[in-house]
């Protein structure tokens, strides 16, 4: 049976124990799984010098359990993973690590595998095979160096985390990436909490204590959006406004007065916000200085953040982040548009003239991680990338990321405003016709560098469509 190899080198700038130690730290695996093939850990017996990890993955419609062995294990040199079962005929996976010099290193990763099925599966699989690794591997050496790059920019200890939304969009890819850096991370739980978690209870008021943490980070809230199968997203019912709104602020509130009454709080708060604070303001450049907007989410958004007032009168550093909405085919914008512009429809909306702001979910995740490090950001800050653009043109961007030379067609029928109001109500409005076009001038003044500024670039590493240049 014919053996292909596969071969992949990434150059990060730090030294060779902490790009080794980077892969050992809990975390690793989540933060190299692609978004655009989503995979999930089942089981882990061990770490990778000599464990084993269970992987659930879906071949199509079908699903699959992956298992893998960890061995030969040299620390700061190399360790190996085998597949024991699952989708390939033989999968060897060599992670081999080298010192570069005393502030660089470079880990390869060598693949030897074989299809199924022989000589069949080779012809008819493989060209399909050894581009969805190239797409695989070109994912994991950007989410590795920009990684080890954003957590080398602190060198203090090892923090103390607690968490809130851990679950959702942005928490499930923030504590990975904090844990790799080396720092502990509990989730606040509704319900029974288990081992490594904190208890709160939103209907009864109660926190479990916080005190002695370094860092809280509040994420949580009754999502604005719950696609149906990832497609069609909810209107605003009653129900839906009132939960939007009370788990929100009730939520922040609780946190805040906690944490204000501790005799040893937390130095920092981190809050999640959103941009649609401002509400639709045409072609105004947003800063973080102006008023809030005067429709029903810019309300929500502005109470969420004074709901932190206790925190800030305890002298807390408190963080607001007016996130945009956030590029990740796992939930939001993209994830509804994406699948529609799969399917052949990728057109602008309300004629696409209305400013659309966004931001990469790993731009988040680092973000979230600068506030944290840098001391000299407090308040109100814009989260979204320095380049917003039209509706329109995220509209085609997205339909020529996933169908090259043909995304024009699927723009040919544009989708009027009223019949996407119709349809979702107020959600219509936040989703994609509120222009609101934000400043990014304070968070890049700190000293934060985005890692996708270029929206086609941004969709070309979620979505695994890089270029052939970019695959070489």
């Amino acid at each position: 049976m014919a053996t292909s190899t596969y071969k992949s080198e990434v150059e990060v700038p730090v030294p060779v124990d902490q790009l080794f130690s980077w892969h050992e730290n809990p975390g690793a695996f989540e933060r190299l799984t692609p978004p655009f093939d989503p995979v999930s850990v089942k089981k882990r017996n061990g770490g990778i010098d000599g464990g084993e990890v269970h992987i659930q993955m879906n071949l199509g419609p079908i699903p699959l359990t992956w298992v893998a062995r960890h061995h030969d294990y040299i620390k700061n040199k190399q360790f190996f993973d085998e597949q024991v079962s699952g989708p390939f005929a033989s999968w060897k996976h060599k992670h081999l690590f080298e010192k570069i010099d005393s502030k660089s290193s470079k880990v390869t990763d060598k693949i030897d595998y074989q299809l199924p099925l022989g000589m069949l599966g080779k012809t008819f699989g493989g060209k399909f095979a050894k581009q969805k690794i190239k797409q695989m591997f070109a994912y994991r050496r950007n989410i590795t160096k920009n990684d080890l790059t954003a957590q080398s920019n602190y060198s203090g200890k090892s923090l103390d985390i607690a968490m809130t939304g851990g679950s959702g969009l942005i928490g499930s890819q923030l504590k990975p990436f904090l844990t790799t850096a080396g720092h502990s991370v509990e989730n606040i739980v509704r319900g029974r909490p288990q081992k490594g978690e904190i208890g709160w209870d939103l209907d009864n008021n109660t926190l479990s204590n916080l005190s002695g943490k370094d860092v809280v980070i509040h994420l949580a809230g009754e999502p604005i959006s719950k696609p149906l199968g990832g497609m069609v997203p909810l209107p605003w019912t009653s129900w839906k406004r009132k939960e939007i709104l009370e788990s929100r602020v009730n939520g922040t509130k609780l946190i805040s007065e906690h944490v204000a009454s501790l005799n040893n709080p937390p130095k920092i708060l981190i809050c999640a916000s959103a941009i649609g604070y401002y509400g639709d303001r045409g072609e105004d450049l947003l800063s973080e200085d102006e008023k809030s907007g005067n429709d029903y989410f810019s309300h929500v958004v502005s109470e969420w953040e004074k709901a932190a007032q206790p925190a800030v009168d305890a002298g807390i550093r408190v963080v607001f982040l007016r996130i945009a909405p956030v590029m990740s085919p796992l939930g939001g914008a993209l994830q509804v548009l994406g699948n529609a512009a799969k399917l052949g429809s990728s057109p602008p909306v309300a004629g696409g003239k209305q400013w659309w702001s966004w931001v990469s979910i790993d731009d988040v995740v680092d973000v979230i991680y600068h506030s944290i490090i840098n001391d000299k950001l407090s308040g109100p800050v814009n989260v979204a990338s320095p380049n917003p653009v039209r509706q329109g043109e995220w509209a085609s961007t997205l339909a020529k990321v996933i169908w090259g030379k043909f995304g024009k067609i699927t723009g040919l029928i544009p989708v009027p405003g009223f019949a996407l109001k119709t349809v979702l109500g107020e959600f219509g409005d936040v989703l994609a016709l509120s222009s609101i076009k934000v400043d990014s001038s304070k968070l890049i003044n700190s000293g934060y560098n985005f890692r996708f500024e270029n929206l086609e670039d941004c969709f070309r590493h979620l979505l695994g469509k890089r270029t052939a240049e970019e695959l070489k």
